[in-house]
């Protein structure tokens, strides 16, 4: 359990799972991590996960919350025309969370940036009543404009990935203890 062990000895567990990613100067271990901008600009956004909310444990791995968690933040910067460079993870937890728990959230954060190249470079840990994981990325324009929502125009292409309504299906057949319906969905 993450109660048995110090902060040091559950991030000595953890760092070597995530990755560097190119654009880190100074990553995990000192104040703060220093990300090489060579554009001068660069875009940030932020999410929270919190248990309950958007994950429960005991239908999910650390790898999933890990993975969805880097993603929609991976994605916000994408959307935005950055390339994705860095995450900045902080992880409040009880302290009966099993450390394997937060060793698969490491591994589906490193999984998910390795789609990209982009590394863990800092973060915090606390403990609390729930597991709450909050990401924020920072992504490099590489001189080209943002994309902005208010630039688009009456006859733009509009993408969507994934199949719409997919997510609510498998919550659907989970709620209702009804998850060998369809484990595609489900997963």
């Amino acid at each position: 359990m993450v109660a048995d062990l110090t902060e040091g000895e559950l991030l000595a567990r953890i760092f070597p799972l995530l990755p560097a990613g190119g654009a880190t100067l100074v990553g995990p271990g000192d104040d703060a991590a220093v990300l090489d901008a060579p554009d001068g600009r660069y875009v940030v956004s932020t999410d929270v996960l919190v248990q309950d909310r958007h994950f429960r444990l005991a239908w999910s791995e650390g790898e999933d919350v890990g993975w969805r968690a880097a993603m929609q933040n991976l994605a916000d910067a994408a959307a935005m025309g950055a390339r994705p460079t860095a995450l900045v993870v902080s992880l409040v937890m009880p302290g009966g969370l099993p450390v394997t728990w937060v060793e698969g959230l490491a591994r589906g954060l490193a999984a998910a940036c390795a789609t990209v190249g982009a590394g863990v470079v800092g973060g915090d840990l606390s403990g609390g009543d729930a597991v709450v994981v909050a990401v924020t990325v920072h992504g490099d324009l590489a001189g080209v404009a943002p994309v902005l929502r208010s630039g688009a125009r009456p006859g733009d292409v509009l993408a969507l990935a994934g199949t719409v309504g997919r997510s609510a299906a498998g919550l659907a057949l989970l709620d209702a203890d009804r998850a060998d319906v369809d484990p595609a969905v489900v997963a």
